[in-house]
């Protein structure tokens, strides 16, 4: 972050947020979020609403607009 306000530059920003969302994609792909073990399924809840901050903080130092729903 710091190197990206120094240099003016949200290069580093977007290449995180991408490789966030990649990575999102291969989990939601590959497990399943809401299952018969609880304890499984708030982690994974829980994992998934730390994403949605991150992803929402990023968008927005990138002045992007996000949906509320997808």
């Amino acid at each position: 972050m710091e190197v990206c306000f120094r240099q003016l530059d949200p290069y580093q920003i977007t290449t995180y947020l991408q490789s966030l969302a990649t990575g999102f994609h291969r989990f939601y792909d590959k497990h399943k979020v809401l299952g018969a073990d609880k304890n499984l399924t708030l982690a994974r809840i829980a994992l998934i609403n730390c994403l949605k901050i991150v992803f929402a903080g990023g968008l927005s130092l990138l002045g992007i607009s996000r949906p509320e729903k997808m």
